[in-house]
């Protein structure tokens, strides 16, 4: 036993060493000269966390405001902030020592995987060098294949080029939950159970693709168990898994998250189509009754149940949509990667079925080897090369944007887009319009106005909108310019209607937008700010002139504003009666408001989905603070009676613990 445990613990050492040296190059990286990825969302948003530690409740800098939670899942951001603030370190540098150590933690644990369901030590390493080197998905979605690098495998593209390392390193936790799940559903243990339960929370704190990836994984893992057993008491241990995941996530994945992120997913990703779920219901349905009479109490045939199966709907949901658009929710190709994990599983079943068919079947799967070493030998060979170059940001454009605007409109809201938006808060707590994560949006009117600046031929319908949303400056770059993407669609648009106060001959300008007062509050006319008409579209620019109207030519009624840390903002105002104070933030039911006359209420300005305040006279301070949602409250209530459930739970059951780890 001791033996077998053994070799367990040197052969996961060793593959996770051997696969830090196949990606040596990120444990060094800072920046890189791959300005476009965007693990630049990662690096800024954990350097804000760093310098606003520990627990900022709203986020300022990006789409007029948003809660800071809704932002993104909290694993990868403070375990990266974490990184740099206490080692102390850069933020780039600790997002991409987060981002290799947690991928060396996922090929480790393929290996674990593959000895837990294949009791093979010899099939789990050949999985580990599969999952380091091989993409098989590349077979099925040649775009993906012409998008790597020397047959590099596709999560490694996906991590080094497109700065994809949430999904990644959630990704690398799905082996421990299926592992641990195994465990506990083959040997009745709640202790395995429990640990599963650990690790699907930890993919679901990183990224929800790999959430999404587990939530097709789980059930075919729990059926193919189920359906070769025929024992309840499997459901026992069954609903710990789950039951303890939401528990130690009840504190940030509460239920106007899950609404936020579901409703944004029209910013982030198609819509699915109503074909592809039926045809998904349909073969589930024949998928479940055909394993049923096939696979009914052959216990020794479910992990060849699972593999098969969970390899099937894979490759239904991403090869489905490259071949013929299937699609039920999110962007399948993002699935790739996991694919390419069941794809090698599915392999090697088939190399362990011949292994035992005679010598001539040996011969063929020794050559099979072989042949996939011969055509991955160049990426072997050149495995760093995979890596983008380290650079001096300094340079770039990417700093010297938001570092002249940090020195010359520190306080000012500006717009800024493509891969500038990315970087625009890695150096400087700075307010945009936009951002870097739009499934954390909050304020709906963000979105289509972008749309109309970056899009629209008419200069008037985005200055427009830009004032109304408190935007001071906003940043183009033209075709000549080095920014990545270059979102503007008529980059000249602006030349003659707004002044130009920083070119850097590069094709790159800033414009200053004319506005009343450089704050985000407004005194406007009461009366005329609720005769406003609502909003045809993004477009209708007779609309828009009237909210300017009312927004920059009200009273002469002079305003400041100053944020205090990230939840709090100090406003500077004395309206009268008949008059009304817009603040242009997000409101959220839990701001508060306190004045020098007492508290006053905070309503929404729904028009715009900003704050109003209605205040008596006399008011002329007025302090903005965002108070803990009660639902993070509860889920913290609940994430500590479930850290003593599994305390409890452990110790009752510490005596029936089964030692498994011995194939």
């Amino acid at each position: 036993m001791f033996r077998g445990r053994i070799s367990w613990m040197v052969d996961f050492l060793i593959i996770f060493l051997v696969a830090a040296v196949l990606i040596r190059p990120m444990w060094k990286a800072k920046y890189t000269d791959n300005w476009g990825s965007i693990e630049s969302t990662f690096i800024a948003d954990a350097r804000m966390l760093k310098d606003h530690w520990p627990q900022p409740l709203w986020q300022p800098f990006w789409y007029v405001g948003t809660r800071f939670d809704y932002v993104y899942p909290p694993a990868l951001r403070y375990g990266t902030a974490a990184l740099a603030k206490y080692y102390p370190m850069d933020a780039a540098k600790a997002y991409h020592l987060y981002a290799a150590f947690f991928y060396c933690f996922g090929i480790a644990g393929i290996y674990l995987l593959a000895r837990v369901g294949f009791r093979h030590r010899i099939a789990a390493l050949a999985a580990a060098f599969a999952g380091a080197v091989v993409s098989p998905g590349y077979l099925f979605v040649p775009e993906v294949a012409a998008d790597g690098f020397r047959l590099g495998t596709a999560k490694l593209n996906a991590l080094v080029r497109y700065g994809e390392g949430p999904h990644m390193t959630s990704l690398a936790w799905i082996p421990f939950v299926l592992a641990f799940a195994w465990l506990s559903f083959r040997h009745r243990s709640f202790s395995w159970a429990i640990a599963s339960g650990f690790a699907s929370a930890m993919v679901v704190a990183n990224n929800f693709y790999g959430a999404t990836a587990l939530a097709m994984l789980f059930p075919l893992m729990l059926w193919a168990v189920w359906v070769t057993e025929r024992d309840a008491r499997i459901l026992r241990y069954a609903l710990v898994i789950p039951a303890v995941a939401y528990g130690l996530s009840a504190f940030w994945l509460t239920p106007s998250y899950l609404e936020i992120t579901l409703r944004n997913m029209q910013y982030v990703s198609s819509k699915g189509n109503l074909w592809s779920g039926t045809v998904g219901m349909l073969t589930l349905v024949a998928f479940l009754t055909i394993t049923d009479r096939r696979y009914r109490n052959q216990p020794d045939r479910a992990w060849q149940l699972f593999v098969l199966g969970s390899a099937f709907f894979f490759m239904l949901n991403t090869v489905g949509n490259r071949w013929f658009n299937f699609r039920l929710i999110g962007e399948p190709a993002r699935l790739i990667p996991e694919l390419d994990i069941l794809l090698a599983f599915a392999a090697l079943l088939g190399c362990l079925w011949l292994w035992q068919r005679g010598k001539l079947a040996r011969g063929l799967v020794l050559l099979m080897g072989l042949g996939v070493l011969g055509i991955h030998y160049n990426y072997l060979r050149h495995h760093r090369a995979i890596f983008p170059a380290a650079t001096d940001y300094k340079p770039s454009l990417y700093y010297k944007i938001p570092d002249w605007i940090a020195a010359n409109y520190p306080e000012s809201r500006s717009y800024v887009t493509g891969a500038v938006r990315f970087w625009y808060n890695t150096w400087h707590d700075l307010h945009q319009l936009g951002g870097s994560s739009e499934q954390g949006l909050q304020n709906q009117v963000v979105m289509p106005s972008q749309w109309e600046i970056v899009l629209g031929e008419d200069p008037q319908r985005a200055i427009a909108w830009m004032q109304i949303l408190g935007v001071d400056l906003v940043a183009v770059h033209g075709p000549k310019s080095v920014e990545w993407y270059k979102d503007f669609q008529f980059p000249k648009k602006f030349d003659g209607s707004l002044k130009a106060v920083y070119d850097d001959g590069a094709d790159n300008r800033i414009f200053e937008v004319p506005r009343h007062y450089r704050s985000l509050a407004r005194i406007v006319d009461t009366r005329s700010l609720e005769a406003l008409p609502k909003l045809v579209d993004q477009s209708d620019l007779v609309g828009l002139q009237q909210y300017v109207n009312v927004f920059e030519k009200g009273p002469e009624a002079p305003t400041k504003t100053r944020w205090i840390g990230t939840d709090q903002l100090q406003v500077s105002a004395a309206p009268v009666a008949g008059q009304s104070l817009i603040v242009q933030t997000t409101y959220d039911v839990n701001w508060r408001a306190e004045s020098n006359l007492g508290p006053v209420e905070v309503k929404p300005y729904e028009a715009l989905g900003f704050i109003r305040i209605d205040p008596p006279p006399g008011v002329s301070e007025i302090r903005l603070s965002f108070k803990k949602p009660l639902e993070k409250t509860v889920g913290e209530i609940i994430f500590v009676l479930t850290i003593l459930g599994i305390g409890w739970t452990l110790w009752r059951y510490r005596a029936s613990t089964n030692s498994s780890l011995s194939a």
